[in-house]
């Protein structure tokens, strides 16, 4: 039966002993504790004490007794449990070897904040596992760097925070998304979005002059990608496209090769008029940026959601609404000049001066999200 309310003392105070309060879901790793169960009878009884289960990873189980407020370190060497090693620092944080791992409804109960010393012991845990999250990049053209440097941000102050996670992208996410999941790194990516924008400033109509070729730059960044990047890609990178004969959203996640995974991305970079007049063909099928209809894809209630336009996004710019927001393609953002600009800028770069500027901003953004979330030191 499921831990009763008043029996949630009991886990925070346990996770705040061995240092176990982060990255928490499921049953336990490397600690023979499986679940804790409540029998109303003894609570009406005594309400004081509760039975408490622990199993081992032979299925050999001990339920005994604790009272409220002792942790489960305390139970088991009250009630002389057989645990090889469990609990030999006697809490005092000396290793990651014991931590706990709950269900996200679970863990979302626990109002106690982990702190700096928790967090530093748990980067050291081995077969660490995260609450299943999702980091949707959206599409966004050359503020793209916008994303780079939130990334980066992440890369830096809570590297697990991406190395866990699934990442779904559509256009300039999706490729910075590949990226990541392909272990190329950002700062070659960097210099090619500012090449691109460089070359695109030296046309009277930028990217959409006649002549300019896009897709000879965007192939030069397919080039970075490694051989096996279809392997890497496979189940853990989501990218948004739209199938042009009925304008639906389609989400690919499987590659049988390198040369379909960068068709996929190709396809998820199509902007007619940007990229050319004629869609790319994946297997028989044309294809054009997700933008269209999934600007924003995400998998599941844990997606952490990044954009460079102010709205709905939990990494992106902060700002009031202005005249409201406008809701699109899976996406909402705020009706106001900034983001205007910002749109007039995805396609027709500023100098590349300013478009540092996004990048730092990302970088600054992101690390704020990681502070409120209590993912990173404080400065």
């Amino acid at each position: 039966m499921a831990a009763a309310p008043s029996s949630l003392l009991l886990v925070t105070r346990t996770a705040r002993l061995l240092g176990l309060h982060g990255k928490l879901r499921g049953a336990a790793l490397a600690v023979p504790v499986r679940h804790l169960s409540y029998s109303p009878g003894l609570a009406q009884a005594k309400k004081e004490w509760y039975e408490v289960s622990y199993q081992k990873v032979d299925g050999t189980k001990f339920t005994v007794k604790g009272k409220e407020g002792d942790n489960l370190l305390d139970i088991a060497v009250n009630n002389d449990l057989d645990l090889e090693g469990y609990g030999a620092c006697e809490g005092t944080l000396a290793c990651s070897t014991c931590h706990l791992i709950f269900k996200k409804e679970d863990f979302d109960l626990i109002e106690e904040p982990c702190t700096d010393e928790e967090l530093d012991m748990l980067d050291l845990a081995y077969g660490l596992t995260d609450t299943n999250r999702c980091v949707s990049l959206s599409g966004c053209g050359f503020l793209g760097v916008y994303i780079m440097g939130a990334l980066d941000c992440l890369k830096r102050h809570s590297p697990r925070f991406l190395d866990s996670a699934t990442i779904a992208g559509a256009s300039a996410g999706a490729l910075l998304g590949a990226s990541i999941v392909c272990d190329v790194p950002l700062n070659g990516v960097r210099d090619g979005f500012l090449r691109t924008a460089i070359e695109a400033r030296k046309w009277k109509m930028g990217v959409f002059t006649p002549g300019f070729k896009f897709e000879n730059y965007l192939s030069a960044g397919l080039d970075a990608l490694p051989p096996d990047a279809h392997i890497k890609a496979s189940g853990r990178l989501y990218v948004s496209v739209t199938r042009v004969h009925d304008m639906t959203n389609v989400i690919f996640s499987e590659w049988e090769s390198r040369e379909d995974l960068i068709q996929t991305l190709r396809c998820s970079c199509f902007i007619l008029g940007f990229s050319g007049l004629y869609p790319p063909i994946l297997h028989g099928v044309k294809y054009m940026d997700g933008g269209y209809t999934n600007k924003q894809p995400e998998l599941g209630p844990n997606t952490v959601t990044v954009s460079p336009y102010s709205g709905c996004a939990d990494i992106s710019p902060k700002e009031n609404e202005g005249l409201g927001q406008l809701k699109w393609a899976n996406y909402g953002m705020n009706i106001s000049y900034a983001n205007v600009l910002r749109l007039y800028r995805t396609l027709m770069p500023p100098p590349p001066y300013i478009l540092n500027h996004y990048y730092h901003y990302g970088y600054e953004d992101a690390f704020q999200f990681l502070r409120i979330n209590r993912k990173c030191k404080q400065r």
